[in-house]
């Protein structure tokens, strides 16, 4: 009987842990907008860098925030990572400096 209890007592504990560690994590999830944020900042740091450590700390980022994300919020993230890489390659001298800037300035929160 004893047994019984315990392991009910147990089982509770270990369920109302796992809703807690839930909502940490939920607290701790970046907005939509941070995400493709952070997605347009690894397609810059992937075209401009040639530090593959940068590239790394933001795609750990991105893979980390990508659990349980909208499908439709993933496919603009990978248009962003696309759109900003063609334009850091295609552009020219002013609006590499831009987006250096930007790389520089906004990315740095990602790990880049």
């Amino acid at each position: 009987m004893f047994k019984v209890i315990f392991l009910s007592l147990v089982a509770a504990g270990l369920a109302e842990a796992a809703v807690a560690s839930e909502r940490v994590s939920e607290a701790s999830r970046a907005s939509n907008a941070e995400y493709l944020q952070a997605a347009r900042c690894a397609g810059l740091v992937r075209s401009m860098s040639p530090n593959r450590s940068d590239v790394r700390a933001v795609d750990a980022f991105l893979v980390a925030q990508s659990r349980r994300r909208n499908p439709i919020v993933l496919d603009m993230a990978d248009k962003r990572f696309v759109d900003v890489h063609t334009e850091a390659v295609r552009g020219g001298l002013e609006k590499r400096a831009a987006l250096l800037a930007e790389r520089e300035g906004v990315c740095r929160s990602y790990g880049a």
